[in-house]
């Protein structure tokens, strides 16, 4: 990921995607959300040391990663393992302002820009929602298969078609054109049909 690694905050805290996908709350754990080695960002570390250098006086909220995807664009990633219920909705709309923030201080980009480059894409656990009853799109979403899991690779080599009839869930949807070009919501199985995707169809990347 080149473009990224011009900046040294993002330099310095490389990172396997994989690693970045391990639940936090806990950290005994050997479970993790994703098997892609995809060299990616901590971003979660490079907020701890924008924090440092800032001397701010609260701590900020953050995604889990940055990688790029081969098309030019710059992916912000949410790793979620739980029950994504109404009341955490605010922490992820939270990780999402401070991330944006942080980011555009880093590379000077505009918000205009980061319509232009950036996308978002919540993983979030399929079982640990599956009655998970406070979210109309995702309720639509399991009830119309819409993105059935089993036929997900084949459906995303027509993905831009596909995109257009896709369900953002837990309230995300807002995001889309007014901080990022794309916002995504993908169970863990659907995230690991569009990484297979991205590597097998190299694309030349674009500059930040």
């Amino acid at each position: 990921m080149p473009e990224l690694l011009r900046f040294p905050e993002f330099a310095a805290h490389q990172s396997a995607l994989k690693d970045t996908s391990k639940d936090k709350h806990e950290p005994n754990s050997s479970t993790y959300m994703t098997e892609s080695n995809k060299t990616a960002v901590n971003f979660d570390a490079v907020k701890d040391d924008y924090v440092k250098k800032m001397r701010l006086s609260e701590m900020l909220a953050s995604c889990d990663a940055l990688f790029e995807d081969g098309e030019g664009a710059i992916i912000f990633t949410e790793f979620k393992n739980g029950a994504l219920k109404k009341n955490k909705q605010p922490d992820l709309r939270k990780k999402i302002y401070d991330s944006v923030l942080i980011f555009m201080d880093i590379t000077l980009m505009n918000l205009r820009e980061m319509r232009q480059k950036a996308k978002y894409i919540l993983v979030y656990n399929e079982t640990a929602n599956k009655e998970n009853k406070d979210d109309a799109e995702l309720i639509k979403k399991q009830t119309n298969e819409v993105q059935p899991s089993g036929e997900f690779d084949l459906i995303a080599k027509t993905f831009s078609k596909w995109g257009k009839k896709e369900y953002v869930c837990f309230g995300l949807k807002k995001f889309q054109n007014y901080c990022f070009k794309e916002v995504h919501t993908y169970t863990e199985k659907e995230f690991k049909s569009y990484m297979e995707l991205l590597e097998s169809i190299p694309i030349p990347s674009e500059s930040i």
